[in-house]
């Protein structure tokens, strides 16, 4: 019977418990951190600093599972001890700068293809060429040098059989 009522109040007994006790939810304290700061600092990134979550409301997972999704809750104590400093060496830590350098090669790309006969799908592989920066290169990517990119752009969409292996 408890589940019925989180369900339908989307909010756990803890959650509300810390609704009550006053502590901010990571929106609000991200708004204040913000207006102390006067840099634009989101939610997501106090996540790190906060010692206490709770569930709020459900969504389906995989498989038809019931997820709750977390809340993260900051005492006013806690956000004094939050510097900006920390949250600019955190933003650092998550996101990597991209690999901008140019890279070529080539790589296995499937289509989907109709059997004229069963009507039934299936992948078939494919020469796949990519010259751009290593950061968005496809999955299943293998550099090649200049020559023998040369040689394997005369061979994009060429059809491989399955586990053949080009040669360039």
């Amino acid at each position: 019977m408890r589940i019925n009522r989180y369900a339908q109040e989307g909010k756990s007994d803890n959650y509300q418990h810390a609704e009550a006790r006053g502590l901010l939810k990571a929106g609000e304290a991200a708004a204040l951190l913000t207006k102390r700061f006067g840099t634009k600092i989101a939610a997501a990134e106090l996540t790190v600093f906060s010692k206490e979550w709770h569930h709020a409301g459900v969504f389906s997972g995989k498989g038809g599972s019931v997820k709750g999704r977390r809340v993260y809750f900051f005492s006013p104590e806690q956000l004094e001890q939050i510097s900006l400093n920390a949250i600019l060496a955190n933003r650092l830590k998550t996101k990597p700068e991209p690999d901008n350098e140019i890279v070529q090669g080539w790589y296995i790309q499937f289509f989907k293809m109709t059997d004229p006969a069963t009507y039934k799908r299936y992948s078939k592989p494919f020469v796949g060429i990519y010259k751009g920066p290593a950061s968005k290169k496809p999955k299943g990517f293998r550099p090649l040098s200049d020559e023998a990119f040369e040689i394997a752009l005369k061979q994009r969409g060429k059809a491989l059989l399955p586990g053949e292996v080009p040669k360039f």
